[in-house]
């Protein structure tokens, strides 16, 4: 009967296999290919390697780099090869758990599992720790050593007729210190350890690190059946395993077990791992029951927290209606989670490469995504990645315009190992946007002809006013043509908004004296602000090739902010200087709240307001800085922040100087 006529197949699918591994308490793990790449790996190998569940789908060299120089690789390669399983008992493995390097025992095999062409497709590791046992067999079999070669020579001593009961004392004597030597050892173990003697359990040894995990002392349980001693157990299972391993002579293991124990008058719940091994006499029968103990209640709770995190963290991503990407460029490998493969209309079964990620992007961003990508990975980067770009798949043939913020993880020698991070539809933001900048540029044209005519008005009525010598009517007009002064400064702003959006603000680059520039906003700054100080810096004459006037609005625009965000009577610095590259830094800093490493991540997008500590209300338009990083980048130049809450802010910009030919 071929494999699909058998019923069997019906019922024991490839997902229930695998459901099954997982769920197994045996540390388990599959592999395939030449890389020995991890397919599978169930929560007690993960354990076991000391990582967790992002080693899947990695090479087992780069997911596990310490076992280099150790024999697994190349033994898994030849089991890859050859097909023949290998399996081997207490071997050695160095690992990294919780950045520490451990050296531990382990039972493993690697099993070929072959295909109808007799070539290996997969391999399963399975694995037992089995230090614990180890050492503490070792500690028997070298007991027993001794007292074999006690014994020999004790034979030699009676057969030459030359031992004394002095000498028979002596070695009665050495036998003891021998028994007291493993029971030390034992009392010593880092975990809890426990003998038990006979059908009825009867409590030979345990040694504190047990006592402890029972909640009991040494005088309470010594001497007594284990299941008298410890009542607690009633309607637990641990009695009868003891039985059954009495019974059997087979070891009896449990992983994550859960039990409850005694603590003070009453009980606690512990999540432990246990072995219960069958002690053998000469003879061959059985003798007793070893039992070893480890508690993990804090190792397990933490883990579990940890998944909760996950989930937690699952669950906010999904309210965000955030897509998650993942890419590894070791395998080229690009995958996310359910919302990302329906953007780019995959099935959530299907894998995809970067290449196919990126052929749903459009041809006019392609490139740039790529340079983008190619940029967060190399050496020199920070390690951020971020961009805004428009993708179209061939399934519901939808256009979105995706912002992408991730940054890149890397291994021990600082290698790229992958570049995590997520996907935001801003498609309907950037529509708002848009039709925020078209109400802006119709309301901004709308608003100069009459506020021009006022301030026609006003600078008659001051006119008339100097005339008739009325103090108050001019203070009065002249702070009411700042006013429309400040006004105008806004519709502008707006209007650069617009014109930026449709590529039509335009530089009218010469060349000029910045020291000149500097001075005349510095002498209308002392004459026509009184709530702040100025500090202008001295600096040499610097010829620079820029739209004089925007660079002004820049200027402006930087010292409103300070002096906005800034306590009356402070000190605002103002200063430039010649930079590296050709180029000149100009810089305006002032003593006011600071700004938060959030805001200063997205203080120049359009529209992103600081909101205002003190009162709570959002000050301005949140178009001032968008326009000075615009200004400054058409001039391929570059500005940035440095602050800190409480500590005043800095803003520097960069502009090439250009050259002149006579």
């Amino acid at each position: 009967m071929n494999s699909s006529e058998n019923p069997l197949n019906h019922s024991f699918s490839a997902e229930l296999i695998i459901g099954a591994l997982g769920a197994s308490p045996a540390p388990t793990a599959i592999y395939s290919g030449e890389d020995i790449v991890i397919r599978f790996a169930n929560e007690g190998m993960l354990a076991l390697w000391g990582k967790d569940a992002s080693v899947i789908g990695k090479p087992l060299m780069d997911a596990i780099p310490e076992l280099e120089g150790q024999p697994f690789f190349g033994l898994l390669q030849q089991v890859w090869r050859t097909g023949k399983s290998f399996s081997i008992s207490d071997a050695p493995a160095r690992l990294i758990k919780n950045g520490k390097e451990t050296l531990d025992y382990f039972d493993y095999e690697y099993k070929a599992l072959l295909d109808a062409d007799n070539k290996t497709w997969c391999i399963l590791n399975t694995a037992l720790n089995v230090t614990a046992r180890r050492d503490f067999l070792q500690q028997i079999k070298e007991k027993e050593e001794r007292e074999k070669v006690f014994n020999e020579e004790l034979a030699a001593t009676l057969e030459e007729l030359t031992s004394t009961n002095e000498e028979l004392g002596s070695s009665l004597s050495q036998l003891a210190q021998s028994r007291e030597y493993i029971r030390t050892i034992i009392e010593q173990a880092p975990v809890g350890i426990a003998m038990l003697k006979g059908p009825d359990h009867i409590i030979e040894i345990a040694n504190p690190r047990i006592l402890n995990i029972w909640g009991r002392e040494e005088s309470e349980v010594i001497g007594l059946p284990h299941e008298l001693a410890r009542p607690e157990l009633i309607g637990q299972p641990v009695n009868q395993w003891l039985k059954k391993v009495y019974k059997s002579g087979k070891p009896q293991v449990n992983k994550e077990f859960l039990v409850k124990l005694r603590h003070q008058e009453g009980l606690r719940e512990a999540i432990v791992n246990s072995i219960y091994q069958p002690i053998f006499s000469g003879d061959g029968s059985i003798s007793g029951v070893l039992v070893i103990l480890e508690e993990i209640t804090e190792q397990v709770l933490a883990r579990r927290k940890n998944e909760n995190d996950q989930q937690m963290l699952a669950l906010a991503i999904d309210a965000g209606e955030l897509a998650t990407f993942y890419y590894q460029p070791a395998t080229n490998l690009f995958s996310g989670n359910p919302l990302l493969k329906k953007w780019f209309g995959l099935s959530l079964d299907e894998k995809l490469d970067l290449s196919l990620a990126l052929s749903v992007i459009v041809p006019e961003d392609r490139e740039r995504v790529v340079e983008a990508i190619s940029s967060a990975l190399s050496k020199e980067s920070d390690g951020h990645y971020y961009i805004e770009y428009r993708i179209q798949n061939n399934t519901d043939k939808k256009p979105r315009l995706l912002q992408a913020n991730g940054r890149v993880f890397y291994d021990q020698q600082g290698n790229p190992l992958s570049l995590n991070g997520t996907l935001r539809d801003i498609t309907e933001q950037k529509k708002e946007e848009q039709r925020k900048d078209d109400f802006m540029g119709m309301v901004s044209h709308e608003l100069k002809t009459p506020i021009t005519s006022l301030k026609i008005y006003l600078q008659v009525l001051q006119r008339e006013a100097a005339k008739t010598e009325n103090i108050f009517q001019q203070n009065m007009l002249e702070k009411s043509l700042k006013q429309v002064d400040n006004m105008t400064g806004m519709i502008n702003g707006f209007l650069n908004v617009s014109r930026l959006d449709s590529g039509q603000l335009h530089l009218e680059k010469k060349f000029f004296d910045f020291q000149y520039l500097f001075s005349e906003i510095e002498d209308e700054l002392q004459s026509t602000i009184t709530t702040h100080h100025f500090d202008f810096k001295p600096s040499e004459s610097i010829l620079l090739c820029a739209d004089r006037e925007k660079i002004s609005q820049v200027l402006h625009n930087l010292i409103g902010n300070a002096i906005k965000y800034s306590p009356n009577d402070s000190v605002i610095t103002i200063a430039y200087e010649p930079a590296g590259n050709n180029s000149l830094k100009v810089l305006v800093e002032d003593c006011g709240k600071g700004i938060s490493a959030d805001d200063q991540q997205r203080i120049f997008e359009r529209y992103y307001r600081v909101k205002d500590s003190n009162s709570g209300s959002i000050a301005g338009f949140g178009i001032g800085l968008y326009l000075c990083k615009e200004i400054v980048e058409l001039h391929n130049g570059s500005i940035e922040v440095q602050s800190k809450p409480g500590s005043g802010t800095m803003f520097s910009f960069y502009l090439p100087l250009g050259k002149k030919f006579d």
